[in-house]
């Protein structure tokens, strides 16, 4: 009788227990560290955000002490400002278009970064270009763009807020150069971030204080208190500067 002892190949074997549970941990390592990164990344776009609303409210009132005008409403900046031409100019009033407003081309909000560029107090504004994100408004590094208004006599905004200081600079936030519409439905910062900014800059209430979000569904409750949880949703935000 004749016996086959039969040799398995290599080849052949399966991954033992311990190759396995190696592999594991290194794929578990690998996804901790992407989600570690993420949340630096989206924290050091929130910290910038923060660090940009108050760089542009010193510039503000750096502008303000040494001209004794408030950017974007200077008048006259082709005879005040290096490099200014008469079509840059506001109408001197004494405060801007409306912060409901969009950053249209001709608005002292979209003025007021020109001004500043002018002034050597902001860097980063592309001029002559138009009202565009990276033009002649800024980007925001959580997402969007922003602009300057003066909230209405009523201390309104727009979009429902009727709760803003009246009379006083705000910087819109928003998805956009259009106008901030209601429910966050123009806005581009996930509730999580505009909470972070909101108790950064001020009380973390959505609906009071200098800092205040128009967010979609589900995201603001009667309090003003921010679900951050929410994530198909997003913010837009009104920032007072030039305090």
């Amino acid at each position: 009788m004749t016996y086959v002892q039969a040799k398995a190949r290599r080849s052949e074997q399966g991954f033992t227990l311990v190759e396995l549970a190696i592999v594991m941990v290194i794929i578990g390592l690998l996804i901790g560290g992407i989600l570690k990164g993420q949340e630096l990344i989206a924290n050091a776009k929130i910290s910038g955000t923060v660090s940009q609303l108050k760089g542009l409210d010193a510039a503000m009132n750096t502008f303000q002490d040494k001209y004794n005008a408030l950017a974007g409403d200077m008048a006259a900046v082709n005879t005040r400002l290096p490099g200014g031409v008469a079509a840059e100019s506001g109408n001197g009033d004494g405060d801007l278009d409306a912060a409901a407003g969009a950053a249209a081309a001709a608005n002292e909000g979209t003025f007021a970064f020109i001004q500043l560029s002018r002034a050597d107090l902001i860097s980063g504004i592309n001029i002559p270009a138009g009202p565009v994100v990276g033009g002649t408004v800024p980007s925001v590094k959580t997402g969007g763009v922003m602009w300057l208004g003066t909230a209405t006599a009523g201390g309104g905004g727009t979009g429902g807020i009727a709760t803003l200081n009246a009379n006083k600079i705000y910087a819109a936030l928003n998805g956009s150069t259009a106008a901030v519409a209601a429910a966050g439905a123009t806005g581009a910062i996930t509730p999580e971030a505009a909470a972070q900014i909101d108790r950064k800059m001020d009380d973390g209430v959505a609906t009071t204080g200098s800092t205040q979000s128009l967010c979609g569904a589900g995201v603001v409750a009667a309090n003003g208190a921010y679900s951050e949880n929410v994530t198909n949703v997003a913010c837009s935000m009104y920032v007072r500067v030039n305090n």
